[in-house]
């Protein structure tokens, strides 16, 4: 039990910006950090959820509502997988061929292709969160969005093969097993029928939307890059909550 505590404050730690106890990190916290990652999604989903509530009662602009709301789930994770979009978005709409594609990946500056791709992504979910808004809809689904998500974006970075240039994705794929992808299945097929519970069939509509959509991404990004990396599964997860957003502000 004191293992797993490690793991998930680590895991916090690694992919939020909220304060942690402090933990020494060893290579035996790692191989149980990705067992976490939904939870931590939980953890996002709450706090989402929590501004959304409380926004309401404040008298402010549903512009300024919907702003607000884009960005919390960036924030509390320090940007770090729009980080991951912006790389894999510079590498792919290059149009290059793949070694050079897997360059543009690691390249540590960011691209005109970058910048312009992060700026639409605004645009778009500023626009969905907006339409959210105008619905009334539940704040069930904040909650659950990064939940699916980070289930999903985790489940291929452990099934899929690793790009060799991505020493991340690699070590977070150390020492984990068939269990890990498993946990990561059941929790995807728990926030779907949960969704179903509270939201009705619109909630599922949008688990089912969010998994295909993370699929075709990743599965692109391995068609691009021959494997899957950290950068990638950043990327999938971004666009993941893209489409969610989207999907229930349209349906």
């Amino acid at each position: 039990m004191k293992k797993l505590y490690k793991s998930f404050i680590m895991a916090l730690s690694m992919f939020t910006i909220l304060p942690t106890p402090y933990v020494e990190w060893d290579d035996e916290g790692v191989k149980n950090m990705m067992k976490f990652y939904p939870v931590i999604g939980l953890i996002i989903g709450g706090i989402w959820s929590l501004i959304y509530y409380l926004l309401s009662f404040f008298n402010i602009s549903i512009i300024l509502k919907s702003i607000i709301l884009m960005i919390i789930p960036f924030i509390i994770t320090g940007m770090l997988h729009l980080d991951g979009f912006m790389d894999v978005c510079d590498a792919i709409l290059s149009r290059r061929d793949k070694e050079e594609k897997l360059r543009i990946l690691k390249d540590p500056t960011t691209g005109a292709f970058a910048v312009i791709s992060v700026i639409m992504l605004f645009f778009i979910q500023f626009g969905g969160i907006n339409s959210f808004l105008e619905k009334g809809y539940s704040f069930y689904i904040l909650l659950l969005i990064p939940i699916i998500s980070r289930s999903c974006a985790a489940y291929f970075l452990l099934s899929k093969r690793t790009i060799k240039e991505s020493s991340l994705g690699s070590y977070f794929k150390k020492g984990t097993s068939v269990e890990d992808i498993v946990i990561m299945i059941c929790c995807i097929i728990i926030a779907t029928i949960i969704s179903l519970i509270v939201i009705g069939y619109k909630g599922v509509i949008v688990c089912a939307i969010m998994v295909l959509g993370i699929t075709f991404s990743v599965h692109k990004c391995i068609k691009e890059f021959g494997g899957v990396s950290g950068d990638v599964a950043g990327f999938a997860l971004v666009i993941g909550e893209l489409i969610g957003i989207l999907t229930i502000s349209i349906i």
